[in-house]
């Protein structure tokens, strides 16, 4: 009988495998996860006549046989923020190619400056944040998620409350 494809974990995107990558502190072995993720989530026809690799194949003609990751990426390509996220996949190709970074330094620098492309483009190019703010590191995550106005204050205070603001909503996306 055929056996049962196990379902991939990270079928919640690219993000939280990511943000995953990013809490997790022994950051060697599983950054190749996600760039295998990164990899069979782009020519895979998601966004009709947009891959990743400008391949003018349409999946039917593709070498690979990959009728069986289709149907198991099927599930998140119907969530709206698909195209959000294959906007961030370019960016991140872009910065990989421009900067000649692996794709774990380019997710980092984002998961650090919230996702902002502006303000990741200008840390990879000169290692500091555009409006002169520090990056966010593990720590600051970690005091944000603590309920307390002393431990919000002094991140303001670090940050400005902008960013701050910024933060809370990109770590609930």
């Amino acid at each position: 009988e055929p056996r049962r494809t196990e379902e991939p974990a990270e079928s919640t995107g690219l993000f939280e495998a990511a943000n995953r990558e990013f809490e997790s502190t022994e950051s060697g072995s599983d950054t190749s996860d996600i760039s295998e993720d990164l990899s069979t989530q782009d020519g895979e026809g998601k966004s009709p006549g947009e891959t990743a690799s400008g391949l003018k194949t349409g999946p039917e003609d593709s070498p690979l046989p990959d009728t069986q990751l289709q149907r198991e990426e099927r599930p998140t390509s119907t969530c709206s923020s698909s195209s959000v996220v294959g906007e961030v996949v370019k960016t991140m190709q872009h910065f990989m190619e421009k900067f000649g970074m692996d794709l774990f330094t380019v997710t980092q620098a984002f998961l650090k400056n919230t996702g902002e492309v502006e303000t990741t483009l200008y840390f990879l190019q000169t290692g500091q944040r555009l409006d002169g703010y520090p990056v966010w590191s593990r720590e600051d995550d970690l005091e944000l998620q603590k309920d307390d106005e002393r431990v919000r204050n002094k991140l303001i205070a670090k940050f400005g409350a902008e960013n701050v603001a910024k933060r809370v909503a990109f770590r609930k996306s």
